[in-house]
């Protein structure tokens, strides 16, 4: 497991662009995602094919610096965008998804055909549409007259209600769909292979976009992760490499929460499995943030770059997050909540280990370590480290690694984050079964 942390130039990507190109749009991407072999800017070749231009008229078509009444607009979002443009003749635009065509044919991706490519050309096509049409819904104030201006955003509503009745009313096979998904899936790992980033990158946007049909359609996101037929490592969904569905994410990935299993056995007088341990930590969605910034945190700890102010985020999140819940739970202040949880033992191991007139957090957790497992060892682990958290500057280096680089302190802090957890997951189902 290795992370390498960077900062990505958002300029080769068309995420966010206009999805139809003119020609010099074209050359220009053509050009920031490195098709052009940094040599030749000539795009010509691959301009010539009928499936590929899209020839627009102005009034079907929302086109930048031009203003459309509302009908207009409406009438573009409601309609097939080729069907309503097939006899203009006034502007010639290119889909984005050219530049991966451009790719296959140049031979910068191996294993993936250009027949397969074309077998689903209307799926790129539809896709594309229903872009462009959120695109314009999004920057609705680009297109609209300005003296309808002050009514933008409830027109945007309608404008959004009804592109969701357009995209339900186009159907396609559900076992169709998953096809182009996997096709995709595996387009995008050969293109990864390659080491051709930004043409993945933009590939994505493709891949989110047949994901959002599938849910369209009814299909479960449990369903469509599970049904992918290329995996990952470890036989985790290929998708979560590109959009993470954290219940399954973490559930895929429970050898993360592995080392803390015997712990919360013995601390808390347990014998539970891993997935057992899964079960509760998942059976309440609010524990979701936490559990996936853990797994991020431990991601960095092993990572060939990271970004301390990054990682020190994330620890004060899930630390003050937990907090939270304990308040949430009991209902109470979080110190007396922990007493409930704990028994006073905690309150006479507080002044036994870190005394009102010492308050070093590293000194204080030194002793505390040694003592012998407990909750209450636990909480005051958790009590110490929430405190220096909350109120200075970490010292990474202490904090995160240690002076011999065993990780000690961040061991046992995520293992006092887990057993509180754990004991406030199993206090809350404790609760629900006695109100039924």
């Amino acid at each position: 497991m290795s992370l390498f942390e960077i900062e990505i130039d958002s300029n080769f990507k068309i995420s966010n662009g206009e999805i139809f190109l003119n020609e010099d749009e074209l050359k220009k991407y053509y050009k920031l995602n490195n098709l052009n072999d940094g040599y030749s800017d000539d795009t010509s070749e691959y301009l010539l094919d009928d499936d590929i231009p899209l020839m627009v008229q102005h009034d079907n078509f929302c086109i930048y610096q031009y203003r459309y009444d509302r009908q207009e607009i409406s009438t573009i979002i409601a309609s097939d965008l080729y069907e309503l443009n097939k006899d203009s003749n006034e502007e010639v635009l290119y889909p984005e998804w050219l530049l991966f065509l451009i790719a296959i044919k140049k031979r910068k991706v191996s294993f993936v055909r250009e027949d397969e490519f074309r077998r689903y050309i209307k799926h790129f096509k539809f896709i594309a549409e229903i872009r462009y049409k959120k695109y314009i819904i999004r920057n609705i104030g680009n297109y609209i007259n300005l003296k309808e201006y002050k009514d933008a955003y409830i027109f945007q509503e309608s404008l959004s209600d009804t592109l969701s009745k357009y995209s339900k009313n186009v159907q396609y096979k559900i076992s169709e769909m998953y096809n182009f998904l996997n096709f995709l899936y595996d387009f995008h790992y050969q293109l990864k292979e390659k080491e051709k980033y930004k043409l993945m990158w933009n590939l994505e946007v493709y891949i989110m976009g047949t994901v959002n049909l599938l849910i369209e359609c009814n299909v479960s996101t449990d369903e469509i992760y599970k049904q992918s037929i290329r995996f990952g490592t470890g036989g985790k969904a290929y998708l979560q490499n590109i959009l993470i569905y954290k219940p399954l994410y973490i559930r895929e990935n429970k050898n993360f929460f592995s080392p803390h299993l015997e712990k919360i056995n013995d601390v808390l007088n347990e014998n539970i499995q891993i997935d057992t341990l899964m079960n509760i930590f998942l059976a309440n969605k609010k524990y979701e943030d936490i559990l996936f910034s853990y797994m991020e945190l431990l991601e960095r700890l092993n990572a060939s770059k990271i970004s301390q102010d990054t990682m020190g985020a994330i620890i004060k999140g899930i630390v003050l997050g937990v907090e939270e819940y304990v308040k949430l739970e009991l209902d109470r202040e979080f110190f007396n909540g922990l007493n409930i949880i704990s028994s006073n033992k905690f309150e006479s191991l507080k002044n036994k280990m870190c005394p009102k007139k010492e308050n070093n957090f590293f000194d204080c957790f030194n002793k505390i370590i040694l003592e012998e497992d407990s909750l209450e060892k636990y909480l005051m682990i958790y009590y110490l480290s929430r405190n220096y958290l909350a109120h200075n500057n970490i010292d990474m280096t202490k904090f995160f690694w240690g002076d011999n680089g065993k990780k000690t302190v961040i061991i046992n802090v995520m293992d006092s984050i887990m057993i509180i957890l754990y004991k406030l997951a199993t206090l809350e189902e404790h609760n629900t079964i006695n109100q039924k």
